[in-house]
């Protein structure tokens, strides 16, 4: 296959193309799914052309992240995410009962075997289910209390089906309800077993010194255009430039399957290579979540390669970047590599409040963050190449 042409620096829009087609023309990729093995041929199409050597590392990924539900009234389909640590349901059919934000004195005395709507709010939604299980109920519908589907994880795994809803929707079934009896037909499918796939990119007849990734998969609810297809494009767009000026080097491009569940990919990657390919590498790059927030660059990582990053940026008249860290209870992919003694720095450019929602959508993003990514890219690998 011919080598494609692209301009030798890095361009936003174009980055931004790449994100729509993966955010818009694939959509939702949930870790294990058909949608998110499409991804990856996609990317493996884009970097073969640019005359990079790819193939696939296939892993098990039995996930929450592929799960799906159900949820119908009076022929009506309500759009639904099954909660992280759900029980899983066959196709059953409840009465529906109200119980606020699920406080236990809030339950009505013919909550025991209904199912219960409850608001989001002052509760964890762990409590909430607890509430409804300690109550008798038989399955949670838990809606938003702000726009828009969500979704949301149990600390610990339930007995009964739980999943979420739109705020828009829980308004309707109360409304239903004051209007009389409402029968719900409830479905939350079982873990899902399959296999996921890292998409492995180097240069022809060379080991790997760099690597730069990102992982590809979204949450089953979002099309996942800053978490991640906005990482996924940097990526790609890095590789690009890199092969345009012919400085491919010895900087490999993985993009990672299955992120969502826990780093999976990433682990895989990591625990696949041997001594000797782990000791080869100088850096991983990782970047998750460019394209949106104004509030800057923040370099999280080993502490030598982010000393590197902020003297790159301050060259490329980049000032908004500064050393920090990740909100707690979060992770990405860097954080494999770290664990296994390789140095790795994650590019991330400000918390996203849509992140795992419907709203992650590709026209909130930046090309002007974009293009700053790749180019703060772009000059690291270069800095390995010599250049």
């Amino acid at each position: 296959m011919p080598k494609a042409q692209v301009p030798r620096e890095p361009d936003g829009n174009r980055v931004l193309a790449d994100i729509k087609s993966l955010a818009e023309d694939i959509g939702p990729r949930p870790a294990a799914g058909p949608a998110e093995k499409r991804a990856a041929e996609y990317i493996a199409d884009r970097l073969r052309g640019l005359g990079y050597d790819v193939s696939f590392q296939e892993f098990a990924a039995s996930s929450e992240a592929s799960r799906t539900s159900t949820l119908a009234t009076q022929g009506r389909v309500i759009a639904s995410a099954p909660f992280e640590g759900s029980a899983a349901a066959p196709t059953f059919t409840g009465t529906l009962v109200a119980a606020g934000l699920g406080k236990p004195e809030q339950f009505p005395g013919n909550t025991n075997g209904a199912i219960v709507l409850l608001e989001r709010g002052e509760l964890l939604f762990d409590q909430k289910v607890k509430n409804a299980q300690a109550a008798g109920a038989k399955g949670v519908i838990i809606y938003n209390n702000e726009t828009g589907l969500y979704s949301g994880s149990l600390s610990s795994t339930a007995s009964i089906p739980a999943v979420a809803i739109s705020r828009a929707e829980g308004m309707k079934l109360s409304a239903d309800l004051d209007r009389g009896k409402v029968d719900i037909e409830m479905t939350v499918s079982d873990i899902g077993k399959g296999m996921s796939r890292n998409v492995i990119a180097k240069p022809p007849g060379k080991d790997c010194t760099t690597v730069s990734g990102g992982h590809y998969d979204s949450v089953q609810v979002s099309p996942g255009a800053n978490d991640n297809g906005s990482g996924t494009a940097t990526v790609m767009e890095i590789a690009a430039v890199l092969a345009s000026k012919d400085e491919m080097g010895s900087n490999c491009f993985v993009l990672f399957g299955a992120e969502e569940p826990g780093l999976i990919g990433s682990r895989a990657y990591v625990a696949a290579l041997d001594n000797a390919a782990r000791q080869k590498i100088k850096a991983m790059l990782n970047f998750d979540m460019t394209g949106f927030g104004d509030s800057g660059w923040i370099l999280i990582g080993t502490a030598d390669l982010q000393r590197r990053a902020l003297d790159q940026a301050q060259a490329l008249g980049l000032p908004q970047v500064r050393s920090g860290g990740l909100p707690r209870n979060s992770s990405s992919d860097h954080a494999s590599f770290i664990s296994a003694g390789i140095p790795a720095l994650f590019y991330y450019h400000s918390e996203d409040g849509l992140l795992h929602t419907p709203q992650d959508k590709a026209d909130r993003l930046s090309p002007k963050y974009l293009e700053e990514a790749a180019r703060m890219g772009v000059a690291m690998l270069e800095s390995f190449n010599g250049s």
